[in-house]
């Protein structure tokens, strides 16, 4: 669209009208999806309260970036301290620098997967040429849906894949060493408050093997003034179940590895004993978060 003819430069004067509230609205949706399909695939918590916070800073972030015309490598700096600022929101420590900069990564690509699934959509049957309004109708909303359910179906098969099978597990304590395989669950969510670190539940008969009888008993009943004379690393950790809330006893063992031979790598993680038969963890000894599998 041509803009105010200049009377004396004889050109087009164009003026950019930037929607500060459409703009908005395109960025949270397109965080929050980012933040939720990447909460999937690093097998996070999803807290829908803390990921919209994070979603309205990446907004808010997206808008005056535009304003204020950040470019070059500023630009980039700005962009992964603002994405390491969002997962820190949603998830919370993620267990150090290292979860911190994985989730970050991980919310970098499902955006950039979402984004190009949605310029496709939008271009195609138009010679590749985005639809300039597509932001402010039902092309765009049914654009942004399509690309969601595939960035979801793509993150399930994924994770689906990395998480098929039982978990060959060595956890060792205080010179005991316990080698089993485990249910690798996608459902277990539990992780410490405090480290963020994933919670491996564990059958008490296994875990009377590796802590010993006495304090396998207090684990189970949370005994802390028995666990701390006994020099045990405590932690209460809170769990939900379709019977309710409740909360469990677990420890951080010396060393925990998954997979065996050359393929075996150490991950930090918790042990919490459970007074249930194998029945429970469907027919193994143990059951490992989603989480362990990915790392």
């Amino acid at each position: 669209m041509d803009g105010p003819r200049c009377p004396k430069m004889g050109v087009n004067i164009l003026e950019t009208v930037l929607y500060a509230d459409v703009l908005f609205a395109i960025n949270f949706s397109m965080d929050f999806i980012s933040l939720w399909a990447a909460a999937l695939l690093g097998c996070r918590p999803r807290r829908a309260l803390r990921m919209s916070a994070a979603a309205a800073f990446g907004g808010v972030y997206g808008v005056m970036s535009i304003v204020f015309g950040v470019h070059g490598p500023l630009e980039y700096i700005l962009a992964a301290g603002a994405s390491m600022f969002m997962c820190l929101l949603s998830f919370g420590r993620c267990g150090g620098l290292r979860g911190v900069l994985k989730q970050s990564a991980l919310v970098w690509g499902c955006g950039a997967l979402l984004g190009g699934l949605m310029t496709a959509i939008l271009s195609f049957g138009r010679g590749g040429t985005v639809y300039a309004g597509a932001a402010r109708g039902s092309i765009w909303v049914g654009a942004a849906a399509a690309a969601a359910v595939a960035v979801y179906i793509t993150v399930r098969l994924i994770t689906a894949k990395k998480g098929a099978g039982p978990l060959s597990l060595c956890i060792e304590y205080a010179g005991n060493r316990v080698r089993l395989h485990a249910l690798c669950d996608s459902g277990n969510l539990l992780r410490d408050p405090i480290s963020g670190d994933p919670v491996i539940l564990l059958s008490a008969a296994v875990g009377k093997k590796l802590v010993g009888r006495e304090t396998a008993g207090a684990l189970l009943s949370c005994d802390g003034e028995k666990l701390a004379k006994a020099g045990i690393r405590f932690r209460i950790i809170p769990m939900k179940s379709s019977t309710g809330g409740s909360f469990c006893g677990a420890f951080r063992p010396d060393r925990v590895t998954v997979g065996s031979g050359r393929q075996a790598q150490g991950v930090q993680c918790l042990v919490a004993l459970l007074d249930c038969t194998e029945v429970y963890f469907g027919g193994f000894p143990a059951t490992a978060p989603a989480s362990v599998a990915l790392r």
